[in-house]
Formats: structure tokens, C-alpha cells, sequence
């Protein structure tokens, strides 16, 4: 992926495909929430449909699994020079009235952030497939619950036990 962020802060340039990836993601995971928005067909899905979801899900989980902490790692050794010579915390050092027995490392510090990367993109995996499932579900209907209506505000569909006003009258006669 090229590196297409320009040099405004010294940062910028070094974390460009971070950057450009992250967003990426957002965009596809906005064009996932429009596509929730929909009602689903009735009609079952094409072959194309299928494909093109398939690729698209493999795009997402690719940039989510491998593209974004893989480019984090990169940014966090190469510019932030977050290594294992590099100490947050050192052996015998206070902190707080406590002293600590072990080492904490800034590299160990980048891999918990990729870690905690691992764990968000996996939550909101299992979220987006449970939502993706239950699209188009009548929600259970309380007592305030509105009838959808269309842009122009209009019902979609009448209710049951509601009688149906359109052609009620279409033999001219009084009953």
C-alpha cells in the first residue's frame, strides 16, 4: 500500500499506511452499517451477491487481522523505537508505594496495544455477524410502538386487524 500521507506533523508520514488502513476499515464498516439499514430480500441471493459479500468480508477481516496491527508493530519498532531496551517500568522500581518485581518493556507495552487490537476487531466481528443475521426483524411491538412509515410518511403495511380503506367503497353503494 503507498504511502500517501503528507509530512504536516513529524508523525504523519511514518504511520501512513496505519492511517490510511484505519481508515479503510471505518469506510468499509460504514458501508456495512448502510447495507444493515436494509430490509432483507425475500428472494434468495444471487451467486454474485454471495461472491461479492465473501470478498468483501475477507477484505475487512484482513485489514482488521493482519493490515492494522501488523502496520501498529512497524510504527510502534521502527519510529517510536519501542524495543526491549526501552523500560516503562524497571525491577525494584516504586511506583505508587509498590514496588515491582519485574521488568515492563515498551516493547511488551506495543504488544499488548496489538493484542488489544486482536480483541476489539474480534468483539465487533462477532457483533457485526450477530446484527448482519437479525437485519429486518420486526422488533416485539410495546404499547408506543409507531408504524413504519415511508419517506412521505405514509404507512407501509396496514395491521391486521385493521380494515382496508383503499377501493372500500368501488361498488358505489351504501351497505
Amino acid at each position: 500500500m503507498p504511502n500517501l500521507i503528507p509530512d504536516w506533523l513529524p508523525w504523519m508520514r511514518p504511520a501512513g499506511r496505519l492511517i490510511l488502513s484505519s481508515v479503510l476499515l471505518l469506510i468499509l464498516l460504514g458501508v456495512t452499517f448502510a447495507l444493515m439499514r436494509r430490509p432483507k430480500p425475500d428472494r434468495p441471493a444471487t451467486w454474485a451477491e454471495c461472491i461479492t459479500g465473501a470478498v468483501g468480508v475477507f477484505g475487512m477481516m484482513t485489514l482488521a487481522y493482519a493490515v492494522i496491527p501488523h502496520e501498529w508493530i512497524t510504527f510502534a519498532d521502527k519510529y517510536l523505537q519501542w524495543d526491549s531496551t526501552k523500560f516503562l517500568v524497571r525491577s525494584g522500581q516504586e511506583v505508587l508505594f509498590f514496588k515491582f518485581p519485574f521488568d515492563i518493556t515498551m516493547k511488551a507495552i506495543s504488544d499488548i496495544v496489538a493484542a488489544g487490537l486482536y480483541i476489539v476487531f474480534f468483539g465487533l466481528n462477532l457483533a457485526l455477524f450477530a446484527m448482519w443475521q437479525k437485519r429486518g426483524q420486526e422488533k416485539p411491538e410495546g404499547e408506543e410502538a409507531k408504524p413504519r412509515t415511508s419517506r412521505f410518511g405514509r404507512p407501509l403495511r396496514r395491521r391486521g386487524n385493521e380494515p382496508a380503506t383503499v377501493g372500500a367503497t368501488a361498488g358505489g353503494g351504501d351497505a
